[in-house]
């Protein structure tokens, strides 16, 4: 029993190292880009509409994403994240959301991020 139990938490262990201890709450294609700009004169972009999957949940979903001062974003190349802005966001690029705060129940569902990592 003890040889079990210790093999489990190696394989528990294993799994938590090789995938990092930053967690991912949802990976998608952007679909959209936002700006507060309201005049079309500023390319800043402010929020995204991302379709993809949350963690935890079995369907896709739309969800408008904020970007805020204190989002860090970030390129992903293999296992290294080089750090980015938002003029590398564009529409079609799969990335990885990190969540600050709660999602709302809101159509389409909205949230921000504390972290946006582009894949390509």
């Amino acid at each position: 029993m003890l040889l079990l139990s210790v093999l489990f938490l190696g394989v528990v262990y294993g799994t938590f190292t090789a995938t990092g201890s930053e967690r991912i709450d949802m990976n998608g294609e952007i679909i959209g880009l936002c700006s507060d700009d309201l005049q079309g004169n500023s390319k800043a972009i402010d929020s995204v509409l991302v379709e993809g999957y949350q963690t935890g949940v079995s369907y896709p979903q739309n969800i408008s994403v904020s970007i805020g001062e204190n989002t860090i974003i970030y390129h992903k190349y293999g296992k290294n994240l080089v750090k980015a802005s938002t003029d590398d966001i564009k529409a079609g690029q799969k990335i990885e959301i990190r969540f600050d705060g709660p999602v709302l129940q809101t159509y389409p569902p909205q949230t921000n991020a504390s972290a946006i990592i582009i894949l390509y």
